[in-house]
């Protein structure tokens, strides 16, 4: 889950509402997924997000373990042995949490992550790889720039005009070489 909502950029609604017949398993071992009907798309024209060979190794993992065909691709756990019926939108937080915590991240950043932290940190990373703010914003399904803009606004700080000034002029540069001036 936590791949797919990374490499869609998805919303917590658009992840819940991924199905079996979404999803396109391309020869090479990679793959994209139709996100339907999203908060910014009120006519359901839908994008298509890619899906790397990763994302879709884990995605397999989960469809042959869950015996999920058809219908929803997320659902939820009963128990350790019984796949129940599709997610909602509400649970992605707890989830994404329980993984949090599962992998020892420190509680304090346990309880800043939300359903929409691998979106945001999907945003981030693209941002600081130089991914083009066009190409981000479609990955996203925004049709303005300006929430990958806010979501990056701390990477993008550090690559600014000033930034790259300060340290083509020498103002970014160690204290140990000033001090030898």
């Amino acid at each position: 889950m936590l791949c797919l909502a990374y490499e869609t950029l998805a919303r917590r609604g658009e992840l819940v509402a991924l199905e079996v017949r979404d999803i396109g398993f391309h020869p090479n071992g990679t793959g994209e997924a139709l996100i339907r009907r999203g908060k910014t798309d009120a006519k359901g024209h839908g994008r298509m997000a890619y899906l790397s060979r990763e994302a879709m190794r884990w995605l397999n993992v989960w469809l042959k373990h869950s015996g999920v065909e058809e219908g929803a691709v997320f659902r939820r756990l009963i128990g350790r042995a019984q796949i129940g019926g599709p997610l909602n939108s509400g649970s992605v937080a707890l989830i994404f949490k329980r993984v949090a915590q599962w992998i020892g991240m420190p509680a304090r950043y346990v309880a800043n992550v939300s359903g929409h932290s691998t979106r945001v940190g999907a945003t981030q990373d693209l941002a600081a790889l130089d991914i083009d703010l066009a190409a981000i914003t479609q990955a996203g399904g925004w049709k303005s720039p300006r929430m990958p803009l806010q979501y990056a606004e701390k990477i993008n700080a550090a690559r600014s005009g000033m930034a790259r000034a300060a340290e083509k002029a020498g103002r970014d540069c160690d204290g140990e070489q000033n001090l030898r001036l």
